[in-house]
């Protein structure tokens, strides 16, 4: 069921996108603004008979100016896009997949925002750990050979599918200069996984190979309280801080994995794991908290072109999890441990290209609406700085585009 409702989300969000829209079409009058300027060859409206003008190189109408001064009811937004790897708070999620593709619609009024946002993995995604997940994946690696009957051992887990469906509610008021704003994120994560594990080098020779599937997390499900500080008072520059704390976790995980066949074949089935032994399990199911800083800038590059440049510093209070680098048995192994310290820094930036504008017009009491669609291409340098999850790297660099639509 949960399959079928993650997939199915997508589809919703597309919908929401698009009734939103529709909900302006009916009645309103819209007249494409000029994203020229008005000396430029390709189009130069002058003023009319029936009183219509060109101001700073923009097509306008007096009737519009008068609808601007009504008060804006609703806020809309919308964006669908492509990036080369989902990258959570540092964590890569979907590595060495074809990327994802990604879609959001929110709307807001009187403070409140409700959003959805969806992400779908394109292709397969491996590491070389016990497990892929959103609290920063297992742990990896071997106990030392003489502590084990088939020597040392190599996981990879393989990721088929992975859908991510965020429910998002928040409520935003100002006090003077400072920005207050409290939400909660519900997400729900879809996951088709298996782990293999690759036996070298056993004391037996026969044994050699790789054996599985062996089961590992599979779907998750998480909520989210934070609060957020911010301020909007600094010319061209946004500063904010948001702690986020974890208040329901829980997933599909396992105590016992049971024995699985060899690949290629050689009559031997391996286990690893005790039954009903709990210590086993891989996911990090902490209730933990997690604090990010952040900045954002605005500069306008002409009138068509916006530079927004970011950085994040963030620091997990458990939130995230870690590689243990010198295991002392095997719970180590398939799970590291829950991570209290600074967890990751990124530097990026968005290049909103503006592609078209169009102001419509109202007969009731809200503002018309006033229609942005935007090309991003953007880009994020990330550093890990506690131990990266496997699967991530020390440095990583993604990036991707999508077309946002506001109004």
């Amino acid at each position: 069921m949960l399959k079928n409702f993650v997939k199915n989300s997508f589809w919703i969000a597309i919908a929401l996108s698009c009734a939103t829209q529709m909900s302006y079409a009916q009645g309103v009058d819209t007249t494409v603004q000029n994203p020229f300027t008005a000396g430029s060859a390709l189009i130069n409206i002058a003023p009319n008979a029936d009183g219509n003008l060109t101001l700073g190189g923009e097509y306008k109408q007096p009737k519009n100016v008068i609808e601007q001064e009504k008060p804006v009811c609703w806020n809309w937004y919308a964006d669908i896009g492509y990036v080369s790897e989902y990258n959570f708070r540092g964590t890569n999620l979907t590595p060495d997949s074809s990327g994802a593709g990604f879609i959001t619609a929110d709307v807001s009024k009187w403070g409140f925002t409700l959003g959805l946002y969806g992400i779908h993995q394109f292709g397969t995604a491996h590491a070389s750990s016990f497990s892929l997940s959103e609290g920063g994946g297992g742990g990896g690696g071997s106990l030392p050979g003489s502590l084990s009957v088939l020597g040392p051992f190599f996981p990879e887990t393989i990721q088929n599918e992975f859908n991510e469906l965020d429910a998002i509610l928040q409520y935003t008021r100002d006090f003077g200069p400072i920005e207050l704003t409290v939400g909660n994120i519900a997400f729900f994560i879809e996951r088709d996984a298996r782990t293999f594990l690759t036996f070298p080098s056993p004391l037996i020779p026969i044994l050699k190979g790789t054996y599985g599937p062996f089961p590992t997390v599979g779907d998750e499900q998480f909520d989210r309280v934070y609060v957020r500080l911010a301020t909007n008072k600094i010319p061209y520059i946004t500063p904010w801080i948001t702690y986020y704390q974890t208040i329901y976790n829980e997933g599909q995980d396992h105590d016992f994995y049971g024995p699985a066949p060899a690949i290629p074949p050689n009559g031997f089935r391996v286990q690893y794991g005790r039954l009903n032994n709990y210590n086993f399990h891989e996911r990090n199911d902490r209730l933990g908290g997690y604090l990010e800083g952040r900045l954002r800038g605005n500069f306008p590059i002409g009138k068509w072109v916006n530079f927004n440049p970011f950085g994040v510093i963030s620091y997990s209070f458990h939130d995230r999890s870690e590689p243990i680098s010198d295991p002392r048995n095997f719970r180590d192994i398939i799970r590291g441990r829950s991570l209290s310290g600074w967890n990751v820094a990124q530097v990026g930036m968005e290049l909103p290209i503006h592609l078209l504008h169009v102001v419509g017009y109202s007969s009731g009491p809200c503002a018309p609406p006033d229609l942005h669609v935007d090309l991003v291409p953007f880009m994020t340098y990330s550093y890990h700085i506690s131990t990266p999850p496997i699967g991530t790297d020390r440095n990583e660099v993604f990036g991707g585009g999508k077309v946002a639509i506001t109004f």
